[in-house]
């Protein structure tokens, strides 16, 4: 294990978190590894807890927005490979090892990457689902759904991500599924299966907000059209629109009615009803029946 590997740790009103984030680098069972953090004009003391850090490379800019912190973070770093650690999320120990050992398998690969958990604002372990897709993703496969998911399970090679120009600084929420899409329609991926990483879910999260990420998931896709030049790729394409308004609107629109009734909160379940049932005709004439189904049929004693 001779390879250097760069984290990057952009951090922007997450220093509170911050401490954790490089202590899960630094507790990793791999070397040689370099943790560049990427200070983007945040008004909290990013510094100061950087400060406990000697071996930890701290670089200040002017507020410019997620995907340019981790350009500007790539731009500083020396690895082989690069993993960006978003300044809330922890590595588990193995992740660096296994990343690595990924690339040894698969040398021709952009990226590889395992799977992430739960945690929510204290560190604690949520129910959580920690295992998906693993195995080489396509760019159709890709199309039709981010089976990668947030690049805390991700690690890169650093040189095809450079030669792509890095993350998109235009696209807004879904910068990490654009860049997984341009680097797949040249280069192969892998996911390697192993549990790497931990997402912590809070209020401040991005995808805590499903009309911003929605938008950027659609104008995402939207930017493929050029490429998209086949039946099978055409599919793809609009499987990932259908599955992108499923995740960002009609579930969280579900989320909603279904609190409503439980709060027996009879007129806003209604107006919620209303407007599933206008945007979602058939999905949510198939949701009802299901639960009328349930209720009328008998139940085994």
């Amino acid at each position: 294990m001779s390879e250097l590997i760069s984290v990057v740790i952009p951090c922007y009103r997450q220093a509170h978190f911050l401490a954790q984030a490089v202590e899960s680098v630094l507790a990793q069972h791999y070397s040689p590894y370099e943790v560049i953090v990427i200070d983007d004009g945040s008004p909290d003391a990013v510094e100061s807890v950087i400060g406990t850090f000697p071996m930890v490379r701290c670089y200040h800019q002017d507020n410019q927005g997620l995907a340019a912190a981790r350009n500007r973070g790539l731009a500083l770093s020396t690895g082989d490979y690069v993993v960006f650690l978003d300044a809330d999320d922890r590595l588990l120990p193995n992740a660096l090892a296994d990343g690595q050992r990924a690339f040894t398998s698969h040398p021709d690969c952009a990226f590889v990457w395992g799977f992430n958990r739960l945690i929510d604002a204290e560190g604690l372990r949520l129910p959580s689902a920690e295992r998906g897709f693993s195995g080489s993703a396509t760019y159709a496969q890709l199309l039709r759904e981010n089976v990668v998911g947030p690049p805390v399970g991700v690690m890169f090679q650093r040189a095809a991500l450079v030669e792509a120009a890095g993350f998109e600084t235009s696209v807004e929420a879904a910068e990490d599924y654009e860049l997984y899409l341009r680097l797949a329609r040249t280069y192969d991926s892998h996911g390697h299966g192993k549990l790497v990483a931990e997402y912590r879910v809070h209020d401040a999260n991005m995808s805590a907000d499903p009309v911003r990420m929605l938008r950027g998931m659609l104008t995402t896709l939207d930017r493929q059209l050029p490429w998209v030049n086949n039946p099978e790729l055409r599919r793809a394409l609009a499987r990932g629109r259908e599955n992108a308004r499923e995740q960002f609107d009609w579930e969280p629109r579900l989320d909603r009615l279904r609190g409503h009734v439980r709060g027996k909160r009879w007129l806003q379940a209604t107006g919620c009803a209303t407007r599933l049932l206008v945007k979602y005709p058939r999905k949510f004439v198939q949701v009802v029946g299901r639960r009328a189904r349930r209720s009328i049929l008998p139940t085994r004693a």
